[in-house]
């Protein structure tokens, strides 16, 4: 057994000696994706669905029916991230002692609770946007965090980037059927008929988080956040991961929301969103996709400098021309050099959790701490676009734009820094 936990280098002479058959036979096992993975894979599918639903269409509802839409998406956008925080933190024990399987079908309860209150309201629902922000965010704590320790745990250094490359592929497949699917049926029947066709979905994702084996790692120790702090003051990369982290909460956070936005506002219709939409879904499955296989680690820091350059460049023709073609534009950059910057990202996040600066002990507190630090970075991004609502409408959020963009790029020049540092570790 020593053999597997001594980093002595004669210990792994003595390993690799023994076979060299298993010698050939470990790289090939360290990049395939085993059957819980990708079962997780197809979750995530199921997650995009509902999550286009919650995210791009509910915000389009709200736009359609509030007075001010602008405050009233940041409103539900704010709580709902304050309801996720708030969630990491009171389920961090169970993730660290208790089957993350198990925590992980939890987040079907407050999703069924979402979906049936937007049935039952049906168009009084935006009267309901902070209990419902609420719902939202205590689902995506259930979700998030047992996901990543599970994915920190099953994928291999070596098959992140493959790993996260389908993961992301799968995502925007989602996003190139189903958006034209919902637009549709919502334009000729209603909100309340869709959330009551995912709540049936529900059903099929809890037979297959029932098939997810238990992870390996359990802990008897509670949750010591004291002890990550040390392994944050001792190791300055995770510190850049933090602030990585917060800028990704500010740009990731909003853009979305922002493009979202604009769409409806250019392009009026639930059927148009689902049209671009679903285009420029093609350029992002393209892209993560071949990223994903051909990317090579040693490359990031190329792939980050051209991304950020092409964001920019779109940046500054949104802003200086405002039109349908430029926003066109920005689209095509957001689902191409944003992809890239994205997916690097998380490529880094989860393999710096596999590196000896972060304990087995601590990868819980690890998780935790990432996301609050998207937290303070997606609070502060909808307090300003809150801000912008009440003084400025969309004449303003063109030039706050700039800032999303610019907070992507130096997400960008962070994760060059980190995976530059990982190699080695």
């Amino acid at each position: 057994m020593s053999i597997f936990y001594n980093h002595d280098s004669n210990h792994i002479q003595i390993m690799v000696s023994l076979s060299d058959k298993r010698e050939k036979y470990l790289p090939m096992n360290k990049t395939k994706l085993s059957r819980d993975l990708k079962l997780l894979l197809s979750l995530f599918a199921f997650r995009d669905v509902s999550d286009l639903f919650l995210g791009t269409f509910f915000v389009s509802f709200i736009m359609h029916s509030a007075t001010n839409e602008i405050v009233a998406i940041s409103g539900y956008r704010l709580f709902q991230y304050a309801a996720t925080c708030a969630g990491f933190f009171l389920i961090a024990n169970w993730c660290k002692r208790y089957n993350k399987v198990t925590v992980f079908a939890l987040n079907l309860v407050p999703k069924i609770a979402l979906l049936l209150s937007i049935v039952l309201l049906e168009t009084k629902a935006v009267q309901y946007v902070i209990p419902l922000g609420i719902l939202y965010g205590l689902c995506e704590a259930l979700y998030c965090l047992p996901v990543n320790a599970m994915i920190g745990e099953k994928v291999h250094a070596d098959a992140m980037g493959n790993f996260f490359g389908t993961k992301m592929a799968i995502k925007y497949v989602v996003k190139l059927v189903v958006p034209v699917v919902l637009g549709f049926f919502i334009d000729l029947g209603s909100y309340e008929q869709v959330a009551a066709v995912l709540l049936g979905l529900t059903v099929i994702e809890f037979l297959m988080v029932c098939g997810m084996r238990g992870a390996k790692h359990k802990s008897n120790s509670p949750i010591d956040f004291i002890g990550f702090g040390r392994c944050m003051l001792r190791f300055p990369i995770i510190r850049q991961m933090f602030a990585m982290e917060v800028l990704r909460g500010f740009g990731n956070g909003l853009l979305g929301t922002v493009i979202t936005m604009y769409t409806v506002y250019m392009f009026h219709t639930d059927l148009n969103l689902g049209i671009l939409t679903t285009v420029f879904a093609v350029f992002a499955i393209l892209t993560a996709r071949l990223f994903g296989r051909w990317g090579k680690g040693q490359y990031y820091p190329h792939f980050l400098t051209v991304s950020a350059l092409i964001m920019m460049g779109a940046m500054a023709w949104f802003v200086v021309d405002t039109t349908p073609l430029a926003f066109i534009g920005y689209n095509f950059a957001y689902s191409t050099a944003f992809v890239i910057i994205d997916q690097i990202n998380s490529v880094c996040t989860f393999n710096l959790s596999k590196s000896r600066c972060v304990t087995a002990n601590h990868k819980i507190e690890y998780f935790v701490f990432r996301d609050f630090a998207l937290f303070i970075g997606r609070w502060v991004g909808f307090v300003g676009l809150m801000y912008v609502g009440v003084f400025g409408g969309y004449q303003w959020l063109r030039y706050y734009l700039i800032l999303i963009t610019v907070a992507m790029v130096l997400v960008g020049v962070i994760a060059a820094k980190i995976s530059k540092g990982l190699r080695g570790r």
